[in-house]
């Protein structure tokens, strides 16, 4: 259809891609049409980020940064297309409501709609991130057949009101419980499965009790059959790390674990988890047994293929062998990662340049791939040039940064 490009002008934010373009109107309009070869138009509600902390423009890289990047290296133009159609689309807002949604990672656009519509859906963004997160997506928690304007009128009712409208429980206990969320935790992926959960008392409690809640500390908390295996100490150490609040990755090493686990000791009940270094410890031991016992026919089945073309330097891995591969010459676990790539959850990546490393991707909750782990021999840690250049790379698929 045309280049990949980004423009906003009189009002309107452009977006294309090869196959597709898409429109978002701004404020107070709030209108978004796709468009995909040569199909109709159509209206929806974009997963993606829209609204963005500002972001002063970056300083030009030195030679040297430009030189190692190398074949990675996106097109300067397109990144600067992205970062200016969406600040003028974020400078287009009212300041009070782009202050608010700026800090939610996924799914502003129903909560600018919800804002639109009805005053009192910023006071309750203010108060409390996870409901009004909730309310905005009110279609995702069994409403369906009501509209938003219905959504609309119950924003300045009582929070657990609110709550129980939108299948938690209606308690005061539930409401103070979502407003200690912050917004950068909120998703569907995490607060649908809690609403679920809640109904039991006995959970309720559990969180009640937790100092932090972030989206690590929840999501262990709701993995099946392992509630009482989560120490508080280990809960402790999830939730004073700072990217769990904006994805949990830790409950993907710990379900992992688990299933293998399963597999190589089915009688060994749900272990307890005193510390993070512990459920490392624990995914190696388990991993290198499972890996032992797998059967031959298991290693030589074809992967599925990356969402994302790699280049000469991120080398997408196609086949289990080449996981097993990556695995012994990184020293690092990423063979265990088979059962996850089989259901297109993760990717992995064979990096060689700037320097020799290992990558997993997963999709994001805005609907963007980002970067899972990204790490040399060992587990160590990469160079700032070898993260500037697979970001690059990754910003070439991106629909926001």
């Amino acid at each position: 259809m045309s280049e990949p490009g980004f423009r906003f002008k009189e009002g309107k934010l452009y977006a294309f891609s090869k196959r597709s373009v898409m429109i978002l109107e701004a404020w107070p309009a709030l209108k978004a049409l796709r468009k995909e070869d040569d199909s109709y138009w159509e209206e929806f509600d974009p997963r993606f980020r829209v609204v963005h902390p500002y972001r002063p423009r970056k300083p030009k890289q030195t030679p040297q940064l430009e030189l190692s990047l190398g074949a990675v290296q996106v097109k300067s133009s397109v990144s600067e297309q992205r970062r200016r159609a969406f600040d003028s689309f974020r400078f287009s807002l009212p300041k009070p409501i782009a202050a608010a949604v700026k800090k939610f990672q996924n799914r502003q656009w129903v909560l600018l709609k919800l804002m639109q519509k009805v005053e009192s859906a910023l006071e309750l963004a203010r108060l409390n991130p996870a409901l009004c997160f909730s309310l905005a997506n009110y279609h995702q928690f069994g409403c369906r057949s009501t509209t938003l304007e219905r959504a609309a009128c119950l924003a300045s009712r009582r929070q657990r009101e609110i709550s129980e409208w939108l299948g938690f429980p209606g308690t005061v206990s539930t409401a103070k419980i979502l407003s200690r969320i912050p917004p950068e935790s909120a998703s569907l992926e995490l607060l649908k499965p809690l609403s679920r959960a809640m109904h039991d008392p006995d959970f309720t409690k559990i969180l009640s009790h937790q100092p932090v809640l972030n989206a690590g500390v929840i999501s262990i908390l709701l993995v099946e059959g392992f509630r009482n295996g989560a120490t508080p100490a280990f809960l402790s150490e999830v939730a004073k790390i700072p990217a769990e609040k904006y994805r949990a990755s830790i409950v993907e090493m710990l379900v992992d674990t688990l299933k293998m686990l399963q597999e190589v000791k089915p009688n060994a009940g749900t272990p307890k988890i005193q510390s993070l270094a512990r459920l490392r410890s624990m995914h190696d031991e388990v991993s290198a047994e499972y890996l032992r016992n797998l059967p031959p026919r298991s290693r030589s089945e074809p992967l599925p293929t990356p969402p994302l073309r790699g280049t000469k330097t991120i080398i997408p891995i196609l086949t289990f062998d080449e996981l097993s591969q990556e695995s012994r010459a990184q020293q690092n676990c990423v063979a265990t990662y088979a059962e996850r790539i089989r259901k297109r959850t993760t990717f992995v990546y064979r990096v060689t340049h700037p320097e020799r490393a290992t990558l997993s991707i997963v999709r994001s909750h805005s609907g963007d791939w980002q970067i899972g782990e990204l790490e040399c021999g060992a587990n160590t840690e990469v160079s700032p040039i070898t993260r500037i250049a697979v970001e690059s790379w990754l910003g070439q698929f991106a629909l926001s940064i």
